[in-house]
């Protein structure tokens, strides 16, 4: 029995001429990448950067909803990049390889990774492996609830509503044998991505990142004093392999790849080979991908702004594992999908209505036509039966009639038996829909209310009530005016 998966059939039906788009707010600075995916080629059409330190959220927001002013969007899916440096990263050992295990242990444990809550963080994880058949070495991914949370209310102000949370680091492990062409399948490599003032440093393995480390030296560092920020940055990156080599994840690299902004600082690569003693690359990570002459023209004028980091989780956004939306973000986009799947459903179920609906009509049209010739032949009985029709509604009106004479003559003749000698009427109204009503003066309170009772014992009257009693002055006599209503009873 095959088995269709409908949201996984939408995404392969919608990589034809999609485009994404990637902001990432990092803690000085703002990039935008648009790219195009279609089914064998991927174009950078776009990439744009800008300091924001001073900045309140407002003009950050203005900032990029200006950008995206100019970027002629139609149906690009909007993808929010979390920057390395924004997160907190840690390798543990879990004793469990059921997948629903895991999540449930790291979400009791994670608090103990940081500094903060439960409550205050977001956690996600990259599987990495089993080990001793029955442990799970895991990337612990942490972010601080309140960076997302303000990244998220940014876009919002900037009229924007974005589908994935995702890790730029992990988007580079992915991407970087598509990118990069660093093999990674039978060993880990290293890849080093060198931004404006920060540097990532990456092992990957299988496509997977097993150790992530933010280090808070880039292009502008060493592009101002080399020499100083040289050193620095070559013991940084010994440091991170010794870190990477005491978690006891995997084997050493073979491979160290540098990327990112490097246009300003040439030459690094065999300053670290001549350190380090490994194989070290210099990769420019746009060499593998379609490039328009505008993104071209973009990526050379931010020289020391590495956009690699915004444009590999794009390109590999359908390998990449960690998310980190908030929760209450994730039920409402799952609430969200579920109305779309109806909306489907609904569409699916009305067009079969459609062919129900048109079997039955041509029933319908076969059957009119025979009704057709029988409307025919008994259109004599159907004339006879009008005029029988006619005579009995004549004979009714008749007997309705012949029933109803004299009736007025009963009803008067009721009341003038239960009429006083202290009552004077003074109006008797009935209409042929049996509304009777009758006004009148009393001597007496009291004589107004037996005679109401009086017409309700009547076999004539039903709802018989009061409408109004009035006392007044006649000569030295208090008297009083009533009205009567009620309704006629017809008798046989």
């Amino acid at each position: 029995m095959v088995k269709l998966n409908l949201r996984q059939w939408t995404q392969l039906a919608s990589v034809s001429g999609r485009e994404l788009v990637g902001v990432e707010l990092g803690a000085t600075g703002v990039k935008i990448v648009k790219i195009a995916i279609s089914l064998n080629k991927i174009e950078l059409l776009d990439a744009w950067s800008a300091n924001t330190s001073g900045s309140t959220d407002e003009e950050i927001a203005k900032m990029i909803r200006s950008k995206f002013s100019e970027l002629n969007l139609r149906t690009a899916s909007v993808i929010n990049i979390i920057p390395t440096g924004l997160v907190i990263t840690k390798n543990i050992e879990i004793p469990s390889t059921n997948p629903s295990e895991i999540k449930d242990i790291i979400s009791l444990q994670a608090g103990r990774h940081t500094p903060y809550s439960r409550e205050e963080i977001i956690v996600d994880y990259v599987d990495i492996g089993v080990y001793k058949n029955n442990y799970s070495k895991i990337l612990l991914v942490i972010v601080a609830r309140t960076i997302v949370k303000r990244q998220i209310e940014i876009l919002e102000k900037a009229g924007l509503k974005f589908d994935d949370s995702l890790l730029a680091a992990e988007g580079i492990a992915c991407a970087s044998a598509k990118l990069l062409k660093v093999d990674a399948q039978n060993a880990p490599a290293a890849i080093v991505h060198i931004d404006e003032s920060s540097t990532d440093f990456i092992m990957v393995f299988k496509g997977k990142p097993l150790f992530i480390r933010s280090l808070p030296l880039g292009a502008v560092h060493m592009s101002a004093e080399r020499q100083t920020y040289e050193t620095k940055f070559i013991e940084e990156i010994r440091r991170s392999l010794e870190a990477y080599q005491n978690e006891d994840i995997e084997k050493l690299p073979l491979t160290l790849a540098i990327c990112g902004a490097l246009s300003d600082i040439k030459g690094l690569e065999n300053v670290l080979g001549q350190t380090l003693h490994f194989t070290i690359k210099g990769i420019a990570y746009l060499t593998h991908i379609a490039v328009s002459q505008y993104a071209l023209k973009q990526v050379t004028s931010f020289g020391r702004v590495s956009f690699f980091d915004v444009l590999a989780p794009l390109v590999s956004q359908d390998k990449t594992k960690v998310n980190l939306i908030p929760e209450e973000i994730r039920l409402r986009k799952a609430f969200q999908e579920r109305g779309r799947d109806l909306v489907k459903t609904g569409i699916f179920v009305l067009t079969m209505a459609v062919l129900i609906f048109s079997v039955f009509l041509t029933n319908i049209y076969a059957k009119s036509t025979i009704l057709k010739k029988l409307d025919k032949k008994f259109q004599t009985i159907h004339d006879d039966a009008r005029e029988l029709e006619a005579s009995f509604t004549k004979i009714n009106l008749i007997k309705d009639y012949v029933s109803r004479r004299g009736y007025a003559l009963e009803v008067l003749g009721e009341i003038y038996a239960i009429i006083t000698d202290d009552i004077l009427l003074n109006d008797i109204r009935f209409d042929d829909e049996g509304r009777f009503s009758v006004r009148g003066t009393a001597e007496a309170m009291s004589s107004v209310f037996s005679f109401v009772e009086q017409l309700g014992k009547s076999k004539y009257f039903k709802d018989v009530k009061t409408r109004y009693t009035t006392k007044r002055k006649e000569g030295l006599k208090d008297v009083t005016d009533f009205e009567i209503q009620s309704a006629l009873v017809k008798t046989d």
